[in-house]
């Protein structure tokens, strides 16, 4: 290789690039030329190509390669090109001859007779030359690589500017995660505490000094890929710290330090009271005696009081105070009462009849008062077999609210005695909910705020509970927000007392079973999971950015059971969505229904069909479905407020109420679906909670103050007589303009009961 040919190169290997001045820096080469070069001796040829190698590659670093970028010269020299691609190209090219050489030689072998036919014949256009000609050919043909890097000498080679590469580290700090704490404990030898101490110390000492230590162990390390982060739901409230002065007067400081009533000494007392001129001891006779006839009083009122007491536990006397408290309430209440009863019905021949869809208050239940904080009616829940009794939980009802009451109640009512409770039960916790047995309608069960649950038996004149809940079988410590009683499935069960299920705010369904033990049997039902993608339902934009909820249960809001197949469930949540759940199925859903952009707080079926239901959310809308479609059929909206409870009249099967934190609506799908018929404000309190009589014809309304307003609907039109035939046609009114919903609904077919009957639960 000459000095011409290796500029060549290294012309060839220079980078291209935009600029167009590239200068290159040639050295002279100091000693005699090529020419001029005395013969040297002969070395063997591998030695003298290596040296020849390093003499080229040696000349090539004399070269320097320098171009102007932004007014500054960079230098572009080439860097070196190793030669072990041409090495493997030599290695590769020498494996497949060789490999060429022997399937030659084979062919060779075989091939004889075909050679000498072809010779015989002479064909004019055959090969004439032997096999080893061919393989001195193969061997001593000239190798090239590529061509296709010489065509690029001839173009233009610029070099391309020098930038440096940006890296971009962000550190976070992870969470620190306890996997294991021992605690230094010192307890007294010899006690069972002392025993269980020494016995964990020698299996320490097994494990760490002892044969224990003896075993297969592994290292395993764990990243998360994903950012958690809190929500602002989980944040606490700001604490405000104040200053805050209060005035004390003199008589109350003098009161506190010296006492309202201070003991006096016997003897200055007596000394006090005795008169001049009269001897000592006949002045403590005469106090002697005051003594003994104050001490004989108080005796007798002590008597008195115990008796009084004693004849007030007896239920006799209970039950005579109830009947007369029922005769004075009447005088008080009987117009209310007898609205309550349906004993004035409105004439269908009357002249002077208006739909006005307006509400009169009938009485007002107020429980006893609470001058230290205030209660909220929480859950209300009325006989299935006597409309006159009246459940009522006092408690929490927003978990949301800053101060939170330290104890709860709950009453039980009769409208024979608005003005007293039948029935109270106190606790030292908040009450969230509660249910009367449709199957046995004595029995009540009953939610706390700390998790447990309890039944009674309201017939029961005693204040003892039938069974109550142990963290043993149901560990849960969140509020219990909603519970519905099962029927039994099975005839084999028909002597023991029906279960319930019990919802709480993690997402959790317990379910319970009264056995004869003074505690519930409960174990797990469902878990609820949140949901991920888009289900089945309303189409609700998902967030552009990756939300991380810290808890991976969505908050449960309420439970309903199916009117007709007792062995389904479903339990609604923040999200939105309603979980279609089976008690034969643990731990799984059967279906999911997003209704709703935000919590969905209550779900009742329509009493004229077993398909229809309705559901009302925090997006302010009231949404009527009907099972089998995943779009709704009719959405009601009013105020843009959240909508706590919804229900059906059991009246009239195209109206229903709809109740916000302000005002009662009362809807007519049938007249119209754009606004209510009837809109009417309760009370100065916030309203939380509504319930349907027995009847239908009475709306009870609980609010923040603990207060349980009964009104009576009024000027209402009359119920048609066939019922479902007016609930299918205002329903096919309503979506008459949706020609692909109207489809849907019609492959449906009868919606309704047998019989189009209504069904009470």
């Amino acid at each position: 290789m000459d000095q011409q040919s290796f500029i060549k190169k290294e012309e060839f290997e220079l980078p291209k690039s935009g600029k167009k001045s590239v200068n290159v820096t040639s050295v002279e080469l100091e000693g005699e030329t090529e020419k001029e070069k005395k013969p040297k001796e002969k070395k063997p040829a591998e030695h003298s190509y290596a040296h020849e190698i390093m003499a080229d590659l040696e000349y090539r670093q004399q070269f320097k390669v320098t171009e102007v970028v932004d007014g500054e010269e960079v230098d572009m020299t080439p860097n070196y090109i190793s030669d072990q691609p041409y090495a493997d190209q030599f290695l590769t090219f020498n494996v497949h001859l060789k490999h060429e050489v022997n399937t030659m030689q084979l062919l060779h072998s075989r091939s004889s007779r075909s050679r000498t036919r072809q010779s015989m014949r002479g064909g004019v256009g055959g090969n004439k030359q032997s096999m080893d000609e061919l393989i001195n050919g193969i061997i001593y043909e000239n190798i090239v690589f590529s061509a296709s890097k010489v065509e690029e000498i001839k173009q233009g080679h610029v070099p391309v500017p020098f930038k440096k590469s940006f890296v971009k580290v962000t550190l976070r700090k992870s969470d620190f995660f306890v996997l294991f704490n021992q605690p230094s404990t010192t307890v007294a030898k010899g006690t069972p505490q002392g025993d269980q101490v020494e016995a964990d110390n020698r299996h320490y000492e097994y494990l760490t000094m002892g044969k224990g230590k003896v075993r297969r162990r592994s290292d395993n390390d764990a990243q998360t890929t994903l950012v958690l982060t809190n929500s602002r739901t989980v944040n606490t409230i700001y604490v405000d710290f104040a200053t805050v002065g209060s005035y004390v007067s003199n008589f109350e400081m003098y009161d506190t330090l010296e006492g309202v009533n201070p003991k006096k000494d016997a003897h200055a007392t007596m000394l006090s009271l005795a008169k001049p001129g009269e001897s000592v001891g006949t002045q403590v006779m005469d106090a002697a005696a005051a003594a003994y006839h104050e001490e004989e009083e108080a005796k007798a009122k002590e008597r008195a009081k115990n008796q009084a007491t004693e004849l007030y536990q007896r239920p006799e006397f209970k039950t005579s105070l109830q009947y007369i408290g029922r005769t004075l309430s009447s005088n008080l209440y009987k117009a209310g009462m007898q609205r309550f009863r349906n004993f004035q019905q409105v004439d269908r021949c009357a002249p002077d009849v208006e739909y006005k869809y307006s509400l009169k208050l009938l009485f007002r239940l107020i429980p006893v008062p609470s001058y230290d904080e205030r209660k909220a009616v929480s859950d209300m829940s009325f006989c299935t077999t006597n409309s006159d009794i009246l459940a009522i939980s006092y408690g929490l009802f927003s978990f949301s609210s800053q101060q939170v009451p330290s104890s709860g109640d709950v009453y039980i009512w009769s409208i024979k005695n608005p003005g007293e409770p039948e029935r109270a039960y106190y606790y030292k916790i908040p009450v969230t909910a509660l249910c009367f047995s449709p199957y046995l309608p004595s029995l009540i069960a009953i939610g706390m705020y700390d998790g447990s649950v309890e039944v009674r038996n309201v017939a029961d004149l005693g204040n003892v509970p039938i069974a109550v809940s142990q963290r043993s079988t149901s560990p849960g410590c969140s509020p219990v927000v909603a519970i519905r009683w099962l029927k039994q499935t099975t005839d084999d069960d028909a002597n023991e007392i029906d279960p319930f299920l019990s919802l709480s705010q993690d997402g959790s369904v317990t379910r319970f079973s009264i056995i004869k033990s003074p505690y519930l049997l409960g174990f797990t039902q469902m878990t609820l999971e949140r949901i991920e993608g888009h289900p089945e339902g309303i189409r609700v934009p998902l967030m552009p950015t990756m939300v991380v909820e810290s808890n991976r249960h969505p908050q449960g809001l309420y439970i309903t059971t199916h009117p007709v197949h007792k062995d389904i469930y479903y339990i609604l949540t923040d999200e939105g969505c309603i979980h279609k759940c089976s008690i034969n199925y643990q731990h799984q859903y059967l279906e999911v229904l997003k209704c709703h952009d935000g919590g969905v707080n209550v779900m009742e079926f329509s009493p004229w069909s077993p398909k229809l239901f309705l559901t009302c959310g925090n997006d302010w809308y009231v949404r009527i479905w009907i099972d089998g479609m995943t779009r709704p059929l009719i959405e009601l909206l009013d105020d843009f407020q959240p909508v706590h409870w919804a229900n059906w009249s059991p009246t009239h099967s195209t109206v229903l109420v709809s109740m916000n934190r302000d005002t009662v609506s009362v809807w007519d799908i049938r007249r119209n679906i754009l606004k209510p018929m009837g809109k009417h404000e309760m009370d100065s309190s916030y309203n939380t909670i509504g319930q349907f009589s027995n009847s239908g014809t009475t709306l009870v309304v609980g609010n923040e103050r603990g207060n349980a307003l009964f009104q009576g609907l009024n000027d209402m039109p009359f119920p048609p007589h066939f019922q479902y035939d007016e609930l299918e046609k205002a329903i096919y009114k309503a979506i008459g303009n949706d020609q692909d919903l109207f489809i849907e609904l019609k492959s449906i077919g009868f919606f309704g009961y047998p019989g189009k009957k209504n069904h009470k639960p």
